[in-house]
């Protein structure tokens, strides 16, 4: 094992010894006119040595002894060669290709680590989403080591995320530079996105820019939806799980062949379509605990896009989507509908929601640096529903406002100021249901939230090796008065081939104690709010926390094929927290923080592709979460503090009509976490931590064809599943029932079977 590691010390101090040559790709548009090109390829002549471009056209390559040309190609442009035989650092532009039926193909990483922006850390592209089933946005993350995804509760079939030890409602979820995951979707709404319809996942470690509000805390994750401008003609995925889940998606792009090159003098909308249906009616118990392992559900999702361009620089995105989603779980034969059986323990959800969305911007000509931009989005979310003996009904209307105004002074300097205005209204219940001899404490959560405020974020650069964001906002709340955001991120380019970032900021957020914690309903617990008044803010403070990281990135080469290490180092304190303390039997409380709660977060990755079309990301994180409870300073219950990880991807050479085969295997450890008490009675005591476990999925894709692929996969491999993770499922009426205290998957080993197929073809 010694000479292992010895090895790969050697091999990366090898890689650093070579000159590195780097530079950015841009590709010519007009006279003055040109873009830069994500995903270039560059190839010394003569070699096997090569890289992509990042995101950003980016790029460092190291220069191999005896090389001095540099081979840059993309698709729809003339490969260029450049001679270069010491450092540089290079600015290519591609001239467009004239040639008829040539194309010219490089190979994009389908997970990129961004060295460039000081805000970025890693791009999850459609590829990366296509090594695993993402049927929705909560299942994306299988395959990344950041994140974690993992079910609320052992019922209902919920899934959240967590980054940096952190739930998922102190990270910004924002779809398409819009901030959406929030309110009484902060945890349901991950299942809003279908996973075909996503284009890119980009996520960001650390408090997020200023520019999109205060509630950015742990870090920032935006979804890029597929539209006129990124989609196929047409998308087709088809979906049947072993479990009785079936799925169809489709995504219907009529702009697709169009030559943006050719714009017309007039003003023009391109639309897409994007639908979604989805439904399990299978019945299944394989623990045997006589509840249903999977939900049932009945989604409907439709989504309209469209685009909007004019020759003189004005430009928009508007979407409207509408939902309605039924899910029904609980006792093996609870049914809501049957007199009868709707007298199990059951949970039954229905929800409906429409949001609608307008980006408008302009940029000014004879100054493409400087633009104004809007952004407005409207939500109109109902939802209600059984939890066992519990009725909660929830509504919520919500309206964005988003004035945006970009330019610069001098050639290294910018800035965006925004002024906006967030308006939220909710209405939210929870009740005692007829059929129960139970006694609950009813509470009533209406309230009306508006803020307005304004944001000013300046970017300085020297040269390549310094860039500076710093950014604050001023918000009024209407009833936490004002709310003071101060931010920075920056990168320093120690050498070409190192990169180091740091970031630090302040963030805030009001509690939605049920939606935030939507897996204590699916028990018997109590539930008091300590200090309730039921008048808005129901005694409790606004959420506030500072964030601070520095993220280290290390761009090499080992045997001449491609290798970044990353390192990254994140603490989150919390100056107020609305704490959920589960840790006495029977009952659950929300207070406000008195002590210290803070998240310590460690991580170390590897990404290297050994050989050709093979791809391997090797992980390893080290969590530090700890709240005050009225017991004192704890871990936080139900988090891992260590988490190993490995993901590898392998794919045949493709053949003509781009036949060949993708092999994907993710394996994870998680280590035992902290388990709170359960009961007082010996019978419903459970363990103080959980066993450590092993998760193993994996998929096999066979491409017939460029636009048609069949893949199949199966997740939970090593079949592990949490004994009796419902405590005093045999007695449902029982004040020890709790089905929320989930540490490991609930089922066993799960195979699926799906088609992709896409259609890009001209239009007749």
């Amino acid at each position: 094992m010694r000479l292992i590691w010895i090895s790969c010390l050697l091999s990366l101090m090898a890689g650093s010894l070579y000159a590195q040559v780097t530079g950015t790709v841009r590709g010519k548009l007009g006279p003055e006119k040109s873009e830069i090109l994500p995903g270039a390829t560059l190839v010394w002549a003569g070699t096997r040595s090569g890289t992509v471009a990042d995101d950003q056209g980016k790029f460092s390559i190291s220069l191999p002894p005896g090389a001095q040309l540099l081979v840059v190609s993309y698709i729809g442009y003339t490969p260029d060669t450049i001679a270069c035989n010491g450092p540089a650092d290079l600015s290519i532009l591609l001239e467009p290709s004239v040639a008829q039926g040539v194309e010219i193909h490089g190979r994009m990483e389908a997970t990129q680590v961004n060295t460039r922006d000081p805000m970025r850390f890693q791009t999850i592209t459609e590829k990366e989403l296509c090594k695993a089933a993402c049927c929705n946005l909560s299942e994306s993350f299988e395959t990344n080591a950041s994140i974690d995804a993992a079910f609320t509760d052992a019922v209902t079939g919920t899934r959240q995320i967590r980054m940096l030890g952190l739930e998922g409602r102190y990270t910004q979820i924002m779809f398409d530079n819009v901030p959406a995951v929030r309110g009484l979707a902060s945890t349901y709404g991950l299942t809003y996105v279908p996973g075909p319809w996503i284009k890119s996942i980009v996520i960001a470690k650390g408090a997020g820019s200023v520019l999109s509000g205060y509630e950015s805390m742990a870090g920032q994750i935006n979804v890029a939806h597929k539209n006129a401008d990124n989609a196929e003609k047409m998308q087709l995925n088809a979906y049947a799980g072993s479990w009785g889940r079936m799925e169809l998606n489709l995504v219907w792009n009529p702009r697709f062949d169009r030559v943006h090159a050719n714009k017309d003098a007039r003003l023009s909308f391109y639309p897409t379509l994007l639908a979604h249906g989805a439904f399990s009616e299978t019945r299944t118990d394989m623990n045997e605990d006589g509840f249903m392992d999977n939900p049932l559900f009945t989604n409907v999702i439709l989504r309209n896009e469209w685009v909007m361009e004019t020759p003189g620089g004005l430009g928009g995105h508007y979407a409207v989507t509408w939902m309605n989603l039924e899910n029904t779980s609980g006792q093996l034969d609870y049914s809501p509908a049957d007199d009868i059986r709707s007298r199990l323990w059951g949970a039954h959800l229905t929800t409906r929601r429409l949001d609608a969305m307008a980006k408008t911007g302009y940029t000014f000509p004879s100054r493409e640096w400087q633009s104004f931009g809007s952004q407005v989005s409207y939500t109109l979310h109902d939802q209600e529903g059984r939890y066992g003996y519990r009725m909660y009904e929830g509504s919520e209307s919500d309206m964005r406002v988003n004035l945006l105004f970009a330019s610069r002074f001098g050639e290294n300097h910018s800035y965006t100021a925004a002024l906006n205005y967030q308006h939220n209204n909710f209405h939210e219940s929870l009740y005692q249901g007829s059929d129960t001899t139970r006694v609950f404490t009813p509470y009533l959560l209406d309230r009306l939230e508006e803020t307005a405020g304004g944001a000013l974020e300046y970017t300085a650069r020297h040269k390549d090796w310094f860039v500076l964001v710093a950014g604050i906002r001023a918000d009024y709340h209407n009833r936490f008065n004002w709310l003071i955001t101060p931010r920075m991120h920056a990168r320093f380019s120690i050498s070409p081939a190192f990169t180091c970032k740091v970031s630090a900021g302040k963030g805030y957020r009001t509690a939605q104690m049920l939606m935030d914690n939507v897996g204590i309903l699916a028990s018997n617990r109590d539930i008091r709010i300590e200090g309730f008044t039921g008048q808005f803010p129901f005694g409790l403070d606004m959420e506030e926390s500072w964030n601070s990281g520095i993220l280290l990135a290390y761009k090499t080469e080992i045997y001449y094929r491609p290798a970044v290490l990353t390192l990254d180092f994140f603490h989150t304190r919390f100056e107020n927290q609305v704490v959920m303390d589960i840790e006495t039997a029977r009952e659950v409380r929300f207070y406000n923080l008195k002590g210290p709660s803070y998240s310590n977060s460690a991580q170390v990755e590897f990404h290297w592709s050994p050989f050709r079309r093979t791809e391997v990301r090797l992980a390893y994180r080290w969590l530090d979460v700890k709240t005050n409870y009225r017991a004192g300073l704890l871990e936080k219950p139900l988090i891992n503090p260590h988490r190993a990880f490995t993901n590898i991807a392998y794919e045949t050479r493709a053949g003509e009509r781009g036949q060949q085969w993708r092999f994907d295997l993710t394996a994870q450890w998680i280590s035992s976490k902290r388990i709170p008490l359960a009961g007082e009675h010996a019978e419903h005591r459970t363990p103080e931590r959980s066993d450590p476990f092993m998760l193993v999925n994996a998929q096999a894709t066979w491409v017939l064809r460029t636009d048609l692929e069949i893949y199949a996969g199966g997740e939970n491999l090593t079949n592990f599943m949490q004994h009796d993770p419902i405590i005093s499922g045999e007695n449902p009426s029982s004040e020890n029932f709790d089905a929320s205290l989930i540490w490991g998957p609930v089922f066993g080993r799960m195979a699926y079977l799906g088609i992709r197929w896409k259609i890009s073809g001209a239009n007749p």
